[in-house]
């Protein structure tokens, strides 16, 4: 009787070893290096000082819930620089910015430690002002610092964008300006997207006239590029 009691719990045992999961390390992400040198591409960003500015190098490549992992001392060196923002703009294509922005000829760099800017290059010499910035917000229902859907609401709009909770503000559109601003929440992560389309006449000399209806489809889809990596 002992011998087969024995013999009983050894094979639960062994039975529980084998059912249990194996608890998954996060994965080990190096996390991007800042550029160093001449900081050249923020030039590019309208009224930006280079103190503010650092050029961006592409990461890892990394799905978003990897990214997730990284800690913030993890975060690299340099102006306390975060790391999401080099992901961010990795985000987009060659193929999205032909079609947000009308160009790939592009400088991306990180503002304010945590904006990913992607901006045409050579406005002085077209004269329209062409960007498209990104930042990741803090998402805390029912904390009035940190809960972006309240109504009424300073951001603009309160609406749904394809099933998500998102705010709408294109007040400071005009006659010669396209600038949309989304705010998008990302499901299970805590976290929104801010997002904003700003083109401009940059040079009064330059016939430049504002189309909100193309403007509009053009912030959908870099959106749409967001919630594809915010889901992979």
């Amino acid at each position: 009787m002992r011998r087969s009691l024995v013999l009983f719990v050894s094979a639960a045992m062994l039975l529980a070893a084998c059912s249990t999961p194996t608890p998954v390390a996060a994965p080990k992400i190096k996390p991007p290096t800042p550029a160093v040198g001449a900081q050249a591409d923020c030039a590019e960003v309208m009224g930006m000082e280079d103190s503010r500015c650092l050029g961006w190098t592409a990461p890892e490549p990394h799905t978003f819930s990897d990214v997730r992992w990284i800690s913030d001392d993890q975060a690299g060196t340099g102006k306390e620089l975060q790391w999401g923002p080099y992901y961010w703009c990795d985000a987009f294509k060659e193929d999205v910015l032909k079609d947000v922005l009308g160009s790939t000829d592009v400088a991306r760099v990180v503002t304010d430690k945590f904006y990913c800017q992607i901006v045409v290059r050579g406005r002085k010499v077209s004269g329209i002002y062409n960007s498209l910035s990104v930042y990741l917000s803090p998402y805390r229902p029912g904390n009035p610092a940190y809960d972006w859907f309240v109504e009424p609401n300073p951001l603009g709009e309160v609406t749904e964008y394809k099933g998500r909770k998102a705010t709408r503000n294109a007040t400071l559109s005009g006659a010669t300006t396209e600038r949309i601003q989304y705010t998008v929440e990302i499901p299970g992560h805590g976290s929104v997207w801010n997002v904003e389309l700003w083109r401009d006449q940059y040079d009064w000399k330059v016939p430049f006239t504002a189309d909100l209806a193309d403007a509009e489809r053009r912030v959908r889809l870099a959106i749409d590029a967001l919630m594809a990596y915010d889901q992979t």
